[in-house]
């Protein structure tokens, strides 16, 4: 074989290797890349709240990328919109896994919209039949902007009742748009009762109404002869109780019989 036919066989395999040295080289970012492609997504810390369906929702495309351009900020304001959501902590695994530890918010009462209310007195979004004891929570009315200082005032409210009737639990609070505050209590003898605090003043406060109101209770149900109806506080060293539900049921009737009676007699006046 002469010399010129080597070369160019030489030359000829030399372009192959070249060639496919070029594809190999040319297809290794993305061969490299996809084997650092985000393929799960890990939650750990308090997730007895946590709907899987839900806060992958949530999360949306932003666990879509690699362990290297992965937007860590991204994945953690959204993980902060889904459901119970109080805090997360968003952190690579090598070589392709993102750790997400979540805080979830502990419920203390139900709002009036529908949203709960957390034990640090804020709003949040989520299911109220989520909660480990729906029946069990208390019910807040107000404004928004008014939600640390019901859950305030809900704590201080149940301490006075836990240390006088140990059996009774504060089932509402609410406050008017003119700031005039209302508890209501109950238990298993009490029936709903809700009491008129009124407007907070410095001389006498709303706990010093509460605390006359549920220091009186066992006497007034006595003098009442059962429990009453409601109970309005709003008056200095001093309430109103209303007769209990029997009592005005048998008092309606009565004066519905006098009504008619009346009625009768009207009309054989007539003829």
């Amino acid at each position: 074989m002469s010399v010129k036919a080597v070369v160019r066989r030489f030359l000829a395999a030399l372009a192959v290797c070249l060639l496919l040295a070029a594809v190999a080289v040319s297809s290794f970012p993305g061969y490299f890349l996809s084997f650092f492609e985000i393929h799960a997504v890990e939650l750990t810390g308090e997730v007895g709240h946590i709907s899987q369906v839900a806060f992958r929702r949530a999360l949306g495309t932003t666990t879509m990328g690699n362990f290297f351009n992965i937007n860590i900020d991204a994945i953690r304001e959204a993980a902060l919109k889904a459901p119970w959501v109080k805090d997360v902590n968003v952190r690579r695994v090598w070589p392709n896994k993102i750790n997400i530890e979540i805080k979830e918010h502990k419920a203390l009462a139900l709002w009036e919209d529908g949203r709960l209310v957390s034990v640090e007195g804020k709003l949040f979004a989520a299911n109220p039949e989520e909660v480990d004891n729906p029946m069990a929570l208390p019910e807040f009315f107000g404004r928004a902007d008014m939600v640390g200082e019901v859950a305030r005032r809900y704590r201080r409210f149940s301490r006075m009742l836990q240390v006088v009737m140990p059996e009774a639990r504060v089932t509402e609070v609410s406050v008017s748009e003119r700031d005039s505050w209302a508890v209501a209590i109950a238990s298993k003898d009490i029936p709903p009762t809700r009491i008129e605090l009124g407007v907070e003043q410095n001389h006498w406060t709303l706990e010093d109404r509460f605390g006359v109101v549920i220091v009186q209770y066992p006497d007034v149900v006595k003098l009442m002869h059962g429990a009453p109806s409601s109970i309005d506080a709003r008056y200095e060293l001093a309430f109103a109780a209303t007769l209990p539900e029997t009592h005005l049921k048998r008092l309606t009737s009565q004066d519905r019989r006098r009504q008619a009676a009346e009625a009768i007699a009207e009309s054989n006046r007539q003829q």
